[in-house]
């Protein structure tokens, strides 16, 4: 660690490239380090980035979804690496490390397009067999939500280190998964057509939840993933639905997980924490059946 570990480090062009192929492997968090808009501190060895600063580049074009972002930051990636080459240092008061696999956030059953191995830092990379997986679920360049649940399942299937509806889990909730967002989803969307205390007091309720559960079930942790790009891109001036349910376009994924920049506009538009209670909520519905699903196959 450097001397002042909340000094900002001014990298190269290789080193900020390295640093957000193999260590930032977050489309959001990647793409805004490689086009300067996310301020790398400490050292190149031990990337941090400020509480403070992912706050405000996630409130940015209005609404509160950077201080999700907080959540996840401080949840997830409270240590970096120490002389044993794992995490398992504490990062000082007020930053965050940029290293993600290997990071209490990283789990088995994740997507594949960014990391490797989801226990040993520095494993990150691009695959374009896994970017292709997703991608090809589109269409006239959209990909609706139900297909990335889809998309979510299979990963899970497809690693048998993934834990999906645990005891933890099912202990927590008093029922099965499914039955949680799928009741927890309707009670939601009847007291958004109600008061605005119904509507906060029932988001605050199925965030927490949600939160809890993120490190404990691979299945909750992708979908809040995945809930956060559907939250980021949920209000751009052109978003699209397909049969009803929100969409993203192809064009934003691979700007964010290829070509490493935020799409055009970004920071003009609204992005809220409500949007990622409502999007995780249904990727967990339609991911929670095709994983049944594809189980009863196997």
């Amino acid at each position: 660690m450097s001397d002042d570990p909340q000094k900002i480090v001014e990298l190269s062009e290789g080193e900020k490239k390295l640093l957000v192929e193999r260590k930032a492997t977050c489309p959001f968090i990647g793409s805004a380090v490689a086009q300067g808009d996310l301020a790398v501190r400490n050292d190149v060895q031990d990337p941090l980035a400020s509480i403070e600063d992912i706050r405000r580049l996630g409130n940015t074009g209005g609404g509160d979804l950077g201080d999700l972002l907080v959540l996840f930051a401080s949840g997830n990636h409270a240590f970096m690496r120490g002389d044993s080459g794992k995490l398992d240092i504490e990062v000082p008061s007020g930053l965050f490390s940029l290293e993600f696999p290997g990071s209490q956030g990283s789990h088995p059953g994740h997507s594949g397009i960014l990391q490797g191995d989801p226990e040993t830092p520095g494993s990150g990379r691009l695959s374009h067999t896994d970017f292709a997986r997703l991608t090809s679920r589109a269409q006239d360049g959209w990909i609706k939500r139900s297909d990335v649940g889809r998309f979510i399942a299979e990963n899970l299937i497809n690693d048998p280190q993934s834990k999906v509806f645990g005891k933890n889990t099912v202990t927590l909730l008093a029922s099965d998964l499914v039955q949680f967002v799928e009741t927890t989803g309707l009670g939601l969307m009847t007291k958004l057509f109600g008061s605005d205390e119904d509507a906060d007091e029932a988001h605050r309720d199925v965030e927490e939840k949600l939160t809890k559960l993120l490190g404990d079930d691979n299945l909750v942790g992708s979908a809040g993933e995945f809930g956060l790009l559907f939250a980021f891109l949920a209000n751009r001036p052109d978003a699209r639905e397909i049969d009803g349910e929100p969409a993203v376009a192809v064009q934003d994924l691979k700007a964010m997980f290829v070509d490493k920049h935020l799409p055009a506009g970004w920071e003009n538009w609204r992005k809220s924490r409500i949007d990622w209670v409502k999007n995780t909520t249904g990727l967990l519905i339609s991911a929670g059946k095709a994983y049944r699903k594809l189980k009863r196959g196997q």
